[in-house]
């Protein structure tokens, strides 16, 4: 069964119910990390929980390529609505697979830094009950992830 969500743009980060933000470094360059987070397939082997990812619509990708995820057994079809290679990338969830959210913007953001690449993933929601229920633990535990995301990213870079 499918959840439909309301599509967003980026400006729902500023005006969501629910904003989780998370930072790390990682010591990469920021090309390389922003050509990894931008490669669907390979989130499996560092990001937690993704048991697969890819795109369903043709290349180029770019702004309104759609992205389709298996995350934890939960699956996720996923608009691209921002993509400025090598500092900016964020999708509006379309559909989900479980009723978390009526509407649910993710961004990354990529800059410089002292020996690498400073990464902000904001995640912004209105939730549903169930991620109402489980507000507190999700803003505990997207630092957590983003960070053992990035440890695993940088180990599969070579970094």
């Amino acid at each position: 069964m499918w959840f439909e969500l309301r599509r967003e743009s980026l400006g729902f980060l500023d005006r969501a119910p629910a904003v989780h933000v998370a930072e790390a470094v990682i010591a990469a360059p920021q090309r390389a990390v922003f050509g990894a987070i931008a490669e669907p397939r390979g989130w499996a082997d560092w990001f937690p929980g993704v048991r697969e990812a890819s795109y369903t619509t043709p290349p180029p990708f770019g702004v309104g390529t759609i992205r389709e995820a298996d995350v934890r057994g939960t699956r996720w079809v996923e608009e691209m609505i921002e993509w400025q290679d090598p500092t900016r990338w964020g999708w509006t969830v379309l559909r989900s697979s479980v009723p978390y959210a009526r509407a649910q913007v993710e961004l990354f953001e990529l800059t410089e830094a002292t020996g690498g690449t400073r990464v902000r993933w904001t995640l912004a929601l209105e939730p549903r009950l169930l991620a109402r229920l489980t507000t507190a633990l999700t803003g505990r535990m997207t630092p957590r992830l983003l960070h053992q995301a990035m440890a695993n990213l940088a180990t599969r870079l070579g970094a």
